[in-house]
């Protein structure tokens, strides 16, 4: 039989072919790498050097402060600053270079925190102290430790523990936890531990973290609902298992070193004094300040972060000389912000120019969304705030070419920096200096009076244009050199006793009671709502029945026939009382109702709302809550609502211009950044004068206003003896609020001239009266000098263009 043959496959040829044309490839791949290596590798190695790039922001100068005429206010001074950058295959061992640098910086002399805190922070930077403890100490320290680690639960039971367990088995483990509250549930906690307390701080509790809250409600064992999503359990148990892997059994502490043996008892919040001396202890603060800014986690590290700014010529050249030790450190000039100094030496400007300071933590994305680096400052307070986005300049861009080892091989300036935009204020530096010197000198003079209460501390005065809202100038007393916060040291010496009782503008945060300076309004509102004319006349016996109780005028057996013109002039409370009943009386849905009138009038003269000012955070003011029928009564007199020093000011400034409520402004003029000081930039933005409402009076009521408040400086009136012989009228208003303290307010408010009012004065003296001494002691002489500076800095401002009589309407 004749032998089948079977069909010959053609797939091992065409696998061979196949597994050639790979062979092919990769020969060709590998022969083309050999030859980048060999060949061209040099040329490439160039390239890297030449284009590996990297950029660096360069810090733009910021704009300046300029007053009206130009002198400049604030401006920037070169000063060196020490800046540490970690270049990428540079190994720096970081604490031994902060320890270094700790001996050759002065230390800024802040305040120390206890051990406790000490080893807390030593423990986060991952540092360590060089404490050595002897054996009996040792062995006291293992016994602290020791029944806190008996208390670690075993890993196998943390799986089936509760969620309130296992948060709490977290943080005393010295885990961080994720707040497990809602509002309701912090609410509630809160609660439970302020019924548990019996020692008087649970106000405390409010202001405290979740965090805080969780380990104070564990440790005094308070039980309340805790729930976690499945997620988040799943996670924490995993991260309490590692921890407790970590920890040793109270047998390993024998092989453990006394820093192992800190960090133990600072995980269990111990407090173990420190075998340090007075002296290692505030070395071993300031080099833990230092590597802090050196560790600063919020920047990248190709990124110079700022370890100390404003070092002295001597700590810089030891810093140079030494640079071999230091690795990553160094000495750059870079500006900051100056103020002007007074001539006198004292302060200026100290609660509206603001200053500048690095950015917050929190507030980091917020910034680098609109731009700005990690390490770039920004305005804090003032007017630096209030306009940062006008001063802060543009920065430049430098390109850093770096090799492989991360060394610069070039830097080249890519984007020069563009200076910020200058603000010109409307103030002239001038009166503004003087009328900080009259304040300093006034208030120092009226305390040495032995009716002067102890209780006096300070006193604000403001002068304001009524015509254009500008503000001529704004004072308080006690203050301090802006220029402390760009010296650590010398600000960490004053800080408790100078700065912080006095680093609040008390103008736009801080509200008063505006006592007999409201009655002015009060009239406008009795005569714009017809419960009065301006000619009736009302007698007052020196007091008036309001509801079930008997309110007092404060001249005991009262001033007689009195009427619109004449409750001003001798700031008569009887007359305001009966206005306050009549307003009640009109109200077709109750007296409760009518205090929505006072509002209403309030809002349209600036009181209760914001001005408008430009300073950042300004308040309303503080709404009294009780509607009580009195409360008309105290209200009319001033006694009720509470007002800032800006929303007296913009009132007084409505009264004194016939009805314009003008936003109140401190900047007159933007103009652009220039780096010549000689040469000012092309304006950008004029402000002109803004007027936010005209309020719904009468104007032949509000001229009735102006008399009265004329009269007051007038014989007979309660400021005539401080404007008695000036060259020109002035109207005003005097106030003393009771304040439920020892001591009483004083306020005066008013303009001049009289006639074509060209400034408006608020003058504030808190605490400042006892019964018997008049408003016009505490703040007449104030007010006199200003008015006298401002005329002496603006000759014919003040006067009548042509002589006019100093009479008005009689009452």
């Amino acid at each position: 039989m004749e032998e089948t043959k079977e069909p010959k496959s053609h797939i091992p040829i065409r696998l061979n072919i196949l597994f050639l044309i790979v062979f092919l490839f990769f020969a060709a791949i590998i022969l083309r790498l050999a030859f980048v290596q060999l060949v061209e590798g040099e040329q490439y190695r160039h390239e890297l050097e030449k284009f590996s790039i990297r950029e660096l922001p360069i810090s733009a100068p910021r704009g300046r402060i300029l007053d009206k005429n130009g002198a400049v206010l604030v401006s920037n001074k070169p000063v060196y600053t020490v800046q540490y950058v970690e270049e990428q295959g540079q190994d720096i061992d970081e604490e031994k270079v902060a320890d270094r640098l700790a001996k050759i910086l002065i230390p800024d002399g802040g305040k120390l925190g206890t051990d406790k805190e000490l080893l807390k922070k030593t423990i986060e930077l991952r540092s360590t102290l060089p404490v050595a403890f002897d054996e009996k100490k040792t062995n006291e320290l293992k016994a602290l430790i020791t029944p806190k680690l008996q208390l670690v639960p075993k890993q196998e039971q943390v799986d089936s523990m509760s969620d309130y367990n296992l948060v709490k088995t977290a943080l005393y483990v010295g885990l961080r936890v994720r707040s497990p509250f809602d509002d309701k549930e912090r609410e509630n906690v809160i609660n439970k531990l302020k019924t548990s307390m019996k020692n008087g701080n649970a106000t405390a509790l409010d202001g405290l973290s979740d965090l805080e809250l969780l380990k104070t409600a564990f440790n005094a064992n308070v039980q309340f609902s805790l729930t976690l999503d499945k997620e988040d359990r799943d996670d924490l148990i995993k991260e309490v298992k590692a921890q407790i892997r970590q920890l040793p059994t109270p047998a390993q502490l024998s092989d453990k070193s006394d820093m192992d043996l800190l960090r133990y008892a600072s995980l269990f919040e111990l407090d173990v004094p420190l075998p340090l001396t007075d002296q290692q202890r505030q070395f071993q603060w300031h080099k833990l300040s230092l590597l802090q800014e050196m560790r600063s986690p919020q920047m990248a590290s190709y990124i110079p972060r700022r370890v100390k700014v404003n070092i002295t010529q001597q700590e810089m050249f030891q810093i140079e000389e030494r640079r071999t030790e230091l690795p990553g450190i160094s000495v750059e000039l870079e500006p900051v912000r100056q103020i002007m100094p007074d001539p006198d030496g004292t302060a200026f400007g100290t609660h509206f120019l603001g200053y500048i300071n690095a950015i917050r933590p929190e507030s980091l994305k917020e910034y680098e969304a609109q731009g700005y680096n990690a390490i770039d400052r920004v305005g804090v307070t003032g007017l630096e705030a209030y306009y940062e986005r006008y001063l802060r300049g543009k920065d430049g861009i430098m390109d850093v070419h770096v090799n492989k080892n991360s060394e610069t091989v070039e830097k080249t300036m890519r984007q020069a920096p563009e200076p910020g935009n200058d603000l010109v204020l409307a103030l002239d530096w001038r009166f503004q200096s003087k009328v900080e010197a009259i304040l300093k000198e006034e208030v120092e003079a009226y305390k040495k009076k032995p009716t002067t209460p102890k209780e006096f501390k300070d006193a604000h005065v403001m002068a304001m244009n009524p015509n254009t809202g500008e503000i001529l100038a704004m004072a308080s007393y006690p203050d301090y050199n802006l220029n402390l916060y760009y010296d650590r040291k010398e600000f960490n010496k004053v800080y408790s006793s100078l700065i912080l009782p006095n680093e609040s503008n008390r103008f736009i945060y801080t509200p008063y009671p505006p006592a007999s300076t409201y009655k002015p309004l009060s009239v406008m509102i009795a005569l714009q709502e017809g419960l009065t004319t301006p000619n009736e006349t009302i007698y007052d016996r020196g007091g008036l029945e309001v509801g079930t109780s008997y309110k007092r005028n404060w001249k005991a057996g009262g001033h007689g026939p009195v009427n619109a013109r004449r409750a001003l002039q001798v700031s008569n409370n009887t007359y305001m009382y009966e206005m306050a009943i009549r307003l009640a009386k009109k109200g077709t849905q109750g007296w409760e109702k009518q205090f929505s009138v006072l509002d209403f009038y309030n809002a349209q003269f600036g009181l209760g709302v914001k001005t408008g000012i430009d300073l950042p955070g300004e308040k309303t003011g503080w709404e009294n809550p009780n509607l009580y029928y009195g409360n008309l009564a105290d209200a009319m007199i001033g006694q009720y609502d509470l007002f800032t020093p800006i929303q007296i000011a913009q009132y007084i400034s409505t009264i004194a211009n016939g009805g314009y409520r003008i936003r109140p402004h401190l900047v007159k003029e933007i103009r652009r950044g220039t780096t010549d000081p000689k040469k000012p930039g092309q304006t950008l933005t004029l402000i002109e004068p803004q007027v936010l409402n005209r309020v719904n009076i009468d104007p032949k009521y509000i001229q009735v206003v102006k008399e009265g408040m004329h009269l007051v400086t007038q014989p007979g009136g309660t400021v005539s003896r401080a404007f008695t012989g000036l060259p020109y009228n002035v109207a005003a208003k005097s106030g003393t609020a009771q304040t439920g303290r020892r001591a009483e307010n004083a306020l005066v408010v008013g303009f001049a001239p009289y006639e074509n009012p060209q400034i408006v004065f608020v003058v504030v003296a808190p605490n400042s009266l006892k019964d018997g001494t008049s408003s016009s002691d505490a703040t007449g002489p104030i007010s006199r000098r200003l008015l006298e500076a401002y005329d002496e800095l603006n000759p014919g401002v003040l006067h009548p263009a042509s002589p006019t009589s100093s009479s008005t309407t009689k009452p």
